[in-house]
């Protein structure tokens, strides 16, 4: 029997296997507070931080306070969203004790950031958070000069990994940079 139902892109696959390993981390007791996964492929190296429990709801610094409960010194950094966009309800969680941190190459991170460097770039990936978008509608929208301006940012975007096609001519924000995407503009404001 045919089906209208397509192959799942990549993203998809690995959107639906951090929820398989979070059910199977919650099921062993061993699941961070609320379920929430961490993202597939961290380096061996580096012992996760679970996010915090909720603390004092009055407490403006909950995150902080309990992260510091968790992680005594010298500490961690952890970055977490649950967020309803475009591609739907994503949730996601990262976090890296302070020595792993210190002691990684950041040169190694150079191309990803530099991904981001440009507005033009910026204005993709936010169409692109509210989902997924053709070439044209991307040119349309931006009011590009050229299909070959909008694939010269996609491409750069897409070989860092922020982006993926998963049709031809079709572009999506990657499932598992959406939080981190967001995470980076928060740390980008000035207060």
């Amino acid at each position: 029997m045919l089906s209208d139902h397509h192959d799942p892109s990549p993203d998809d696959l690995l959107a639906r296997l951090d929820a398989l390993e979070a059910r199977v981390a919650q099921l062993e007791g061993d699941a961070a507070p609320d379920g929430a996964a961490e993202p597939v492929g961290r380096p061996a190296s580096a012992p996760p931080v679970h996010a915090p429990a909720p603390a004092d709801e009055t407490d403006p610094f909950w995150a902080l306070t309990a992260l510091k409960g968790r992680a005594p010194a010298p500490g961690a950094v952890v970055f977490a969203g649950a967020v309803d966009v475009g591609a739907g309800h994503l949730e996601y969680q990262w976090g890296r004790p302070t020595e792993h941190l210190l002691a990684t190459d950041w040169a190694e991170h150079a191309e990803t950031v530099a991904a981001l460097g440009h507005p033009l770039r910026l204005a993709i990936l936010r169409r692109l958070l509210d989902g997924e978008h053709t070439v044209a509608q991307l040119v349309d929208e931006l009011e590009l000069a050229s299909t070959g301006v909008a694939y010269h940012h996609l491409s750069a975007l897409q070989t860092s990994g922020w982006v993926t096609s998963p049709r031809r001519g079709s572009w999506a924000l990657s499932a598992p940079r959406v939080v981190p995407l967001l995470a980076i503009l928060i740390a980008l404001e000035k207060g």
